[in-house]
């Protein structure tokens, strides 16, 4: 590939000359020549014998970082649906650098370029407050999805929600965006809120706002705003938004998640509502929220507004986000998690976002 390509560019190989495009006429027809004689060529022409083909987005390292990156294409018996991530690196975690010495060896996939792995492992607090929640969360459940089915089968317009959840900390956020969402002339009937406290509930509710309110399980979920994002309040404020948009996930719901510190300029919904636009296609909708450290790989998913396709896929994806809650809690980031479990949902289920 040209080292100066676009990041655009996209290099492709063939196991099979059958895979090639129907004549070398038309290549040489259609083909731009560089200078080390690797053709560009239309992506539909390059492909159109492809059966199969396996993408990999690879980042361009080298450019940026110092480092020497190559890839190798193994064929064998068995595919492989993750890339593996090889490095000159001794030392595991924190305490991981880069050794141009040592032997390259597989490290995680959020380890760093000088080393550091960003990938924070749960403590057995963190599994033994997940296995309570869990305990809590699953005893309830049915009682809980009659309740709230009964709640979102009153309100839900098109078979959409708008899913939030604030606490005491966070009230004002929530007051700003109802204030300015009726000033705009916004309808919030399908707004289903779930407070984590009985301020919020009763704020949300003398606001008109519907709400659902399951004590026992909001109970251990702090009253108090986060002093700063990731830490550990800020970690345990994460599973509410894990456990409201998994109930309306499984209750059959299509959704649009939010956090309670925005404001609409326009009513997303019906963009995402347009079944004539070019994004009318896809199961779920982030997004891009700008980082681009190794941890928000491969999507930088924004995780405070997104909008969701109720659907066998996007089921599996929130059932999983609900049992990595020991992980939410060691990285104190629930979009961490989720980034990465999207990447997984991709690859297993083939859940899309917009192209």
């Amino acid at each position: 590939m040209d080292p100066n390509a676009n990041k655009e560019d996209v290099l492709l190989l063939y196991d099979s000359k059958k895979a090639f495009p129907s004549s070398n006429e038309q290549i040489a027809h259609n083909a731009e020549y560089n200078e080390g004689d690797i053709p560009t060529i239309d992506a539909t022409i390059a492909t159109e014998n492809c059966d199969v083909m396996n993408v990999m987005f690879l980042k361009n390292a080298g450019k940026n970082q110092g480092m020497r990156q190559c890839v190798a294409l193994v064929g064998g018996q068995y595919q492989s649906y993750h890339i593996q991530k090889w490095m000159r690196v001794i030392g595991t975690g924190a305490h991981g650098k880069i050794d141009k010495s040592a032997k390259l060896r597989v490290t995680g996939r959020m380890t760093k370029s000088d080393g550091y792995d960003e990938l924070l492992y749960p403590k057995p607090n963190h599994s033994d407050e997940h296995r309570e929640i869990m305990l809590t969360y699953l005893s309830n459940l049915p009682d809980i999805k009659k309740e709230l089915g009964a709640i979102l089968k009153r309100i839900a317009i098109d078979n959409t929600v708008i899913v939030s959840t604030v606490n005491k900390g966070q009230s004002e956020l929530l007051m700003n965006f109802v204030c300015s969402s009726k000033s705009r002339g916004f309808d919030l009937k399908n707004l289903i809120l779930f407070p984590t406290d009985e301020y919020s509930r009763d704020l949300a509710q003398g606001m008109g706002i519907e709400t659902y309110y399951a004590e026992a399980l909001m109970k251990d979920i702090p009253k108090q705003e986060a002093a700063r994002y990731g830490d550990s309040t800020f970690g345990r404020i994460m599973m509410a938004k894990v456990i409201c948009v998994h109930l309306v996930s499984e209750l059959g719901y299509d959704m649009l998640f939010q956090d309670v510190d925005i404001t609409w300029y326009k009513n997303p919904l019906e963009y995402f509502h347009n079944k004539d636009s070019a994004i009318a296609n896809f199961d779920v909708y982030f997004q891009d929220d700008g980082n681009r450290q190794e941890r928000y790989a491969p999507y930088s998913a924004n995780s405070g507004f997104y909008y969701v396709r109720n659907n066998e896929r996007s089921k599996v994806l929130f059932r999983t986000m609900l049992y990595s809650g020991d992980l939410i809690f060691a990285c104190r980031s629930h979009q961490q998690i989720l980034i990465t479990l999207l990447a997984e949902a991709n690859s297993l289920t083939g859940l899309e976002s917009p192209r």
